[in-house]
Formats: structure tokens, sequence, C-alpha cells
């Protein structure tokens, strides 16, 4: 069984609409550093300022696709003994491979916490369940009722 480690089951795609309001939002902020770089270019007459002033919003419209791209892509999926969770950082897969028995203690936290490790979506009500071999970290999952179930979560 596999399962997505930041969303669940039934999440939709985004519709259309809203990713071409959010890529002519991108393209509206884009072209205001651009007469900002236009501006410094020929009023400051300054090369490196206008490098410098475009190349701020294009490293963190990098930085955020990679980041949504790499939390899209990382599950955990669960065989008999095993489980093996799938993560990415910066675009560099990383797998790891634990056994049932290696996880002795379970905690659900809130996503806002900072017991939870790595990307993370931090929505109002999102919960991830936190798998621990004594104290040391192991892994995270999202928590919803599949999870709940494989894991043997008992919430009080």
């Amino acid at each position: 069984m596999r399962l997505s480690t930041h969303y669940h089951k039934t999440h939709k795609k985004t519709p259309k609409y809203i990713l071409i309001l959010l890529l002519s939002s991108i393209g509206l902020m884009y072209f205001v550093f651009i007469l900002g770089t236009l501006a410094c270019y020929f009023y400051a007459h300054s090369m490196l300022g206008s490098i410098l002033f475009i190349s701020i919003p294009t490293v963190l419209i990098v930085l955020t696709y990679i980041t949504m791209r790499d939390i899209n892509k990382a599950y955990v999926e669960i065989n008999r003994n095993s489980v093996l969770v799938v993560d990415y950082y910066f675009g560099i897969k990383k797998e790891q491979l634990f056994s049932f028995s290696d996880i002795t203690y379970a905690e659900v936290v809130s996503a806002y916490s900072r017991k939870v490790k790595g990307y993370r979506y931090s929505f109002m009500g999102q919960r991830y369940i936190i798998l621990k071999k004594n104290n040391k970290y192991l892994f995270k999952i999202l928590y919803t009722p599949e999870s709940e179930n494989i894991f043997n979560i008992v919430i009080i």
C-alpha cells in the first residue's frame, strides 16, 4: 500500500482556472521587478544592481517550485513487514527502509510542531504521525484514518 506523506487519498488536482490565476499573478509580480530592474539600470546606471534586483524573485520562484515538487513526490510504501519512506530534498531522492519492529512509539502532533522534521504543510488542523524508535525520530506521515489503522495509533 502506498500513502502520500503530505496528502489525503482524496486529494484533487488543482483546477485550471486556479493555475491560470496563480501564473498570471506571478507574471504581474515579475513584471514589477522587471520595471524596477530597468529603472535601476537606466537611472542609476548600475548593471550589478539590476541583475541582483531581477535575481531575487527568480530565486524565490525556483525554490518554491522545487519545494512544492518535492512535497508532491514524497510517499510511504507499506509492505507486509517493512515500511519504505521516500523523501525528496531539492530534487534528490532519499529512501529509508524500516521494519515494523523498529517502530516503538508513535505520536500525533500538529503540523506547526517542531517535532515534525523536513517539509510539511502547516494548514489549520493538519496533523502528522511521528514514528520513533525509542526516542529517535524515524519518519512522519499525514494523520488520516488509513494511517491510523495501519500504525495502530490510539488517540487519548
